[in-house]
Formats: C-alpha cells, structure tokens, sequence
C-alpha cells in the first residue's frame, strides 16, 4: 500500500485494450510526515479522487487484473480509497 496525493490525470491516444475507459490518476509518493517525495506514478481511479485528495493505492497487479477483467493488463496501482483530511494543490 502506498500513500499519495493526486496531482495530475494521465491522457493518452493509445492504451492497452484492459485500459479503455480506465482514469488514470498522476500520484506523487507521500512520505511517512505527509510530504510529497517527488516519485511520481500513474494508478487507475473508479473512485473520482480529485486534484490535491490523499489516497491511498494498492500496487498488487492481482487486484488490478480483477478489476478490469483481464489477466493480460500491464496495470498495477490502483487507488482503494480516499483519505479524509484537508485537501492540498
């Protein structure tokens, strides 16, 4: 499990066909006192956490493969929940 807050959405024209329709969350890696480490990652979002949210995202690739149906998808993180607290930009 990760901490993290959302900084950014990832967009692109080309995806894997696991991925259609998939939101891709840009995440910045939060340290264990709350600050962004600067590691930056991409992770799929159902929950429709918006900019400056904490969430917290699973990197287990089993998780994400069941999510989408497909065993085949090069997805990892995914984020399982949004924190409550003060949101940050």
């Amino acid at each position: 499990m990760l901490d993290a807050r959302v900084i950014g959405f990832g967009h692109s024209t080309v995806r894997h066909a696991s991925l259609k329709g998939v939101r891709l969350a840009l995440c910045e890696n939060l340290s264990s006192t709350g600050e962004g480490t600067g590691s930056l990652f991409l992770a799929a979002d159902w929950l429709g956490a918006g900019v400056g949210q904490r969430v917290f995202v699973t990197t287990d690739g089993e998780a994400a493969s069941r999510q989408v149906g497909r065993s085949d998808t090069p997805l990892r993180n995914v984020i399982l929940g949004i924190t409550d607290g003060e949101e940050q930009e």
